[in-house]
């Protein structure tokens, strides 16, 4: 094995306590350049079960064994590219924190590698490519909420009167925004950054003629969890997402229950879950837990503090 080599293969334990050593030993510069490489692995294989996750698979041969084979596969396949400098990242690491590359081609395209180890990635490779890789510039276009706190006082207010409307209490609407959003971490968007502000993962059926987004989920079927890529409602803010909802419910018989049981949430979600909103099981319960929730609580304290 190589001396300067972070690892040979991708279940080795042993990385964190070499580049240990290698620091404590006086070569700080030789445990920098591995740490930097270390992080560009991680880097790539992140990148490469995000690729996984965008495709539509194999149906025929799909199995537990099969992704569990490929992640291995990824990991050692980041790892290996990583060892070759084939992406880039640790020579800008090693670049920022004032240490000069070992090596530097002068390569401008950092995927060029894909083409050759990974062939059957590389058209997904080439739509994801950014045109830099200026670490410090990373932003996330859709982070519209900072926290639970933030959600919470950005959207009360068009929840608020969405639950008049549907005659159930505010906090019934903000915590099932939060469970389909993850607080507003996870809003769906398109390629282009601009967020879809779908906050209760309503999906594009034949009755929707306006923008979409194409995402994957997770879909209960049977009893069985499984990843399918949908087409999602998307609108130009959220007070337009609210009012859709609104309309949504309203608008569909099978919601018809849900809506009889005016100021009662429980006896709402319930009804709102036999009636198909989601193949989650525990769907209503997962809503009625964050309700009860110290996060909702303690946001609304914040509020009430603000005197909203």
């Amino acid at each position: 094995m190589n001396s300067s080599s972070t690892s040979a293969v991708y279940n080795d334990l042993g990385g964190l306590a070499s580049l240990k050593a290698r620091s404590n030993g006086g070569d700080e510069k030789g445990a920098l350049k591995a740490a930097a490489k270390q992080f560009e692995a991680i880097f790539l294989n992140m990148m490469l079960k995000q690729m996984r996750e965008a495709s539509f698979g194999d149906p025929l041969f799909d199995s537990e064994a099969g992704d569990s084979y490929r992640s291995m596969f990824d990991q050692q396949l980041a790892l290996n590219l990583s060892e070759n400098g084939s992406l880039g990242i640790a020579k800008l690491i090693e670049r920022q924190l004032g240490v000069k590359p070992s090596s530097d081609s002068g390569d401008d395209n950092p995927f060029k590698a894909f083409r050759f180890v990974a062939p059957e990635l590389n058209n997904n490779v080439k739509s994801i490519a950014p045109k830099s890789f200026d670490i410090s510039g990373i932003s996330n276009k859709q982070a519209q909420f900072t926290s639970p706190n933030d959600f919470v006082e950005k959207v009360w207010p068009y929840a608020e009167k969405a639950a008049q409307e549907l005659g159930i209490p505010t906090e019934t609407l903000v915590s099932q925004a939060a469970l389909e959003t993850g607080w507003g971490k996870f809003v769906m968007g398109n390629a282009d950054g601009k967020p879809s502000y779908n906050l209760f993962g309503i999906k594009a059926d034949s009755r929707w003629n306006g923008e979409q987004v194409s995402v994957q989920t997770t879909e209960y079927r049977d009893g069985v969890v499984q990843k399918e890529r949908a087409n999602f409602r998307a609108y130009d803010s959220l007070e337009q997402g609210f009012n859709d909802y609104v309309q949504f419910i309203k608008s569909s018989p099978r919601y018809a229950d849900a809506l009889n049981n005016r100021g009662d949430a429980a006896s709402y979600l319930q009804n709102l879950q036999q009636g198909g909103y989601a193949t989650d099981p525990a769907y209503a319960n997962k809503i009625q837990g964050i309700m009860r929730g110290e996060t909702l609580h303690t946001a609304r304290s914040q509020l009430s503090g603000q005197g909203q």
